[in-house]
């Protein structure tokens, strides 16, 4: 953890230190609680970030900090030090637990590796915990992260549905929180949300454009609630509006998006008439399973069946044949985070949420080809 250096912007406080030269270890409390305007029971509080049966405001607080920072006082304890300072906490990338293979799934890997390599001081290094999107930190904060419990992390990353308890938690200590891959409306957060709305009409229109109209669509479970794949199948209505094609409820296939939901689909989509001669997967994963059987059953990719999956995954270009897929921007996301976290981190919170919408974008390669004349 380093110590701000001589020209680091302090935006929280225009009148804040500078350099490290101007703080001083030998300010007391006594005189802290006295510029501030406040009992130096609250002071030892806030300082060593102990509740001593003192409630103290989130406004006071606020202004204690502002007071420390202007004398330029350090605190001993590391947690308040952050708190006081939040541009010399760490990062940290907060995962759902709901994410299937948690820090091995695909895109996470992706997010994760993008994260360290867009870190402004490598030696840093990045922290890795897990949240329940579904738990109430609010009534058990015994239960949080270890990194939000440790209070010496300042800059949070989070991947998965958004738990809004644990982002009020963050956000009420006046922490930066970024939320990549989901959109949350809540005061202080930035999320950074690919238009997968846009990605699955790419992936239909691309279709149209080979002259298919008989589609197979692999979706995510039946009757998900999941954003992404409210998305997902919203972009696949607006491209078969905008080329005309009826959406026969039969050739969409529910699952969870694995390799195995993938083959599955495959067999059940055979099974229909008439069968599909082109197929969007809604995950890499699926299309790369879906791929294996059909080719296990016989059926040439992409001669007999285009396919295009979604995500631009590593397997998805080692894949036999290669796979043409909609690239979600998880290197963009993570990387315009960390920026976005660095700068927020100096100033205050914004008022209300934004959300950053990276572009998606069509990678063509060799598993889709044009419908041949029957």
């Amino acid at each position: 953890m380093n110590l701000p250096n001589e020209g680091t912007p302090q935006k929280r406080d225009a009148a804040g230190p500078k350099k490290f030269e101007e703080l001083h270890r030998n300010v007391t409390m006594s005189q802290i609680a006295k510029a501030a305007n406040v009992s130096q029971g609250a002071i030892s509080s806030m300082l060593n970030d102990r509740n001593y049966g003192i409630r103290v405001s989130e406004k006071t607080r606020a202004h204690v900090f502002k007071v420390c920072r202007e004398m330029g006082y350090i605190p001993n304890d590391l947690r308040a030090l952050v708190r006081m300072y939040p541009e010399l906490g760490g990062y940290s990338l907060l995962i759902a637990s709901d994410i299937a293979g948690g820090l091995s799934d695909p895109l996470v890997t992706r997010i994760a590796a993008a994260t360290m390599k867009a870190l402004p001081d490598a030696t840093q290094g990045l922290n890795v915990g897990y949240y329940d999107p579904a738990a109430d930190y609010q009534e058990n904060a015994a239960a949080l992260p270890q990194a939000v419990s440790s209070y010496v992390y300042s800059k949070f990353l989070i991947i998965g549905t958004p738990n809004r308890s644990l982002v009020d938690h963050l956000t009420r200590r006046g922490l930066s929180v970024m939320s990549l891959g989901y959109e949350l409306a809540q005061p202080g957060l930035v999320s950074f949300v690919p238009d997968y709305a846009l990605a699955s009409r790419m992936a239909i229109e691309h279709f149209g454009k080979l002259g298919h109209r008989n589609l197979g669509i692999v979706s995510g479970p039946f009757g998900s609630k999941d954003a992404r794949v409210l998305d997902f199948n919203h972009g696949v209505q607006l491209g078969c509006l905008a080329l005309k094609l009826p959406i026969d409820a039969q050739h969409i296939i529910y699952g969870d998006l694995s390799v195995e939901a993938g083959r599955t689909a495959l067999d059940e989509l055979l099974a229909r008439s008439p069968q599909p001669t082109a197929v969007f997967c809604m995950s890499d994963a699926a299309a790369v399973g879906l791929i294996e059987r059909a080719q296990a059953r016989g059926i040439a990719v992409p001669e007999q069946l285009s396919v295009i999956g979604c995500g631009d995954e590593p397997a998805a270009q080692f894949s036999q044949p290669p796979l043409t897929t909609v690239r979600l921007p998880a290197e963009e996301m993570a990387e315009l985070a960390v920026k976005e976290v660095d700068l927020l981190v100096h100033d205050d919170l914004p008022v209300g949420s934004r959300k950053i919408v990276p572009p998606v974008t069509l990678v063509e390669r060799r598993s889709c080809a044009p419908l041949k004349p029957a």
